[in-house]
């Protein structure tokens, strides 16, 4: 049986979204080897690859690595993964449970191709960054936010979207003085629904996420969002992602598509 499989994920015209990888392992001792599973998310040079044991009494476990290291969460990984398991392994649920480490992840099929991942809310607090945080910005800053750990995320409101299409920074400088991922966020007047943001890590192997679904509870929690109406989010990396997202008082849920590479 076939063991690996690819998707495209948050790919809507003209966004391409990004690919993530998903590998099955057959054996817990496989899935519980990370030198093997390090090795397989290099050989397959995707951005992300899950690493699945399937569960039929369960939630299935799940783990995701980058060709450089193991991650502590991969949004779009995981619909890859519910996709791959509702497809090509008959198991059409409505509805799965992915179980990490240290969450539990559930994913909703709506329709042929779009999933629903449901994640906790994010907690945000005000930030004060250093001046040399700052600088390395290179960007006038209107605001920003922080969670708590301190390898968690900083987040970076700029003034329009024009803005954040044109944002760079110094990564090398950057990763000295954090270990923060970085968020840069904005949204227009003139589109009341709609957030756009892009996302980097220097620090964890590549400077610029191009699709991040783990993004979507900071961004429901930084913009306030009304609850239970539905914002569009465009992630204006150079591939660019489109995905959407709701909330209520205790569940943010991610609306995606996923699809086979074309």
């Amino acid at each position: 049986m076939e063991r690996c499989f690819v998707r495209q994920v948050f790919s809507s015209d003209p966004y391409l979204g990004n690919l993530a990888s998903v590998y099955l392992c057959t054996q817990l001792t496989e899935y519980k080897d990370t030198k093997f599973l390090q090795a397989v998310a290099i050989s397959n040079a995707t951005p992300a690859t899950a690493f699945v044991f399937v569960n039929d009494t369960g939630p299935h476990l799940i783990r995701w690595f980058s060709p450089h290291s193991e991650i502590q969460f991969c949004g779009h990984a995981t619909l890859a993964a519910a996709d791959v398991l509702n497809s090509l392994l008959s198991l059409h649920q409505g509805r799965q449970y992915f179980q990490a480490k240290n969450h539990k992840i559930c994913v909703t099929h709506k329709t042929a191709e779009q999933y629903v991942m449901h994640l906790p809310q994010a907690q945000l607090e005000p930030s004060s960054p250093s001046d040399a945080i700052l600088e390395t910005l290179n960007a006038e800053v209107i605001s920003l936010k922080q969670t708590q750990p301190k390898d968690g995320y900083l987040i970076v409101q700029l003034q329009g979207k024009d803005k954040i299409v044109n944002f760079d920074f110094d990564e090398a400088e950057f990763s000295q003085l954090t270990r923060r991922a970085l968020l840069v966020t904005s949204v227009e007047a003139q589109e009341p629904k709609s957030v756009y943001f892009r996302y980097f890590a220097p620090q964890y192997g590549k400077k610029e996420d191009p699709a991040t679904g783990s993004a979507g509870p900071l961004l429901a929690e930084f913009w306030r969002l009304p609850v239970n109406q539905i914002y569009n989010c465009y992630q204006l990396s150079s591939k660019g992602a489109y995905y959407q997202i709701s909330h209520n008082e205790s569940t943010v849920c991610i609306y995606g598509h996923v699809r086979q590479p074309r």
